[in-house]
């Protein structure tokens, strides 16, 4: 669609390919109206799709417990743009782009909000934790909050535990005190013990079971 778009439109390009300012006319040759159709289908059926994914794993979450606490919805945020222009090691510029295609192929805030109201309409329990929670950066063997790099997808707490991250951000979320509307240290030191056991049962039933899980650390073999 690019192409048949610049090729009837020469005169709103500049020499280098970008778009000239201004006000424009457009041309779309028929070529192109065909393909704008069908793309246009193609992100029907997508959408559909991505909702009845949705609906599906909302109502596996629901049929497997009353309480949901979860963090607030970012996906504004996981969109934005880094604002500083950095150099990796082979001298390249790192792109800026961010999450902008995978929260829109997820539609991780959508996802929240069916939750949401399933929890809520079927006398279920839903719960945001406040933005000041931070469930990623909470070390609960230091007692403090330690910045973690968004890669570091399996790490060790202070004490040397390795844990997979994303399991012991729910494994904090799942310590929230509904009180004080924070972390329960307690609850942190009697639990964790039982809850790492499983967390390590299931990594090995992944591993044993060949199941490739994207962006979690767990190799295998």
């Amino acid at each position: 669609m690019d192409r048949s778009r610049r090729a009837t439109n020469p005169q709103n390009y500049n020499d280098n390919g970008t778009v000239k300012k201004g006000k424009k006319t457009w041309n779309y040759s028929n070529h192109y109206k065909k393909l704008k159709a069908k793309h246009a289908e193609l992100c029907r059926i997508n959408a559909t799709n991505r909702r009845l994914a949705i609906n599906e794993d909302v109502n596996h979450l629901r049929s497997i417990g009353d309480v949901f606490i979860t963090e607030p919805k970012n996906a504004a945020k996981l969109m934005k743009r880094a604002k500083e222009t950095t150099v990796n090691n082979k001298g390249k510029i790192n792109r800026k782009k961010r999450f902008g295609k995978s929260v829109k192929n997820r539609c991780p805030g959508g996802f929240q909000t069916a939750v949401e109201n399933k929890f809520k309409t079927s006398g279920g329990t839903y719960i945001e934790v406040p933005n000041n929670y931070r469930a990623s950066q909470y070390d609960h063997t230091a007692d403090d909050y330690i910045k973690k790099k968004l890669s570091d997808r399996m790490y060790k707490l202070a004490d040397g535990t390795l844990v997979q991250r994303d399991w012991y951000s729910s494994f904090l979320l799942y310590c929230y005190n509904y009180r004080t509307n924070d972390i329960d240290k307690k609850k942190c030191a009697a639990e964790f013990k039982k809850c790492y056991s499983m967390e390590k049962d299931f990594i090995e039933w992944i591993k044993k079971h060949k199941i490739k899980v994207l962006n979690s650390g767990i190799k295998i073999a």
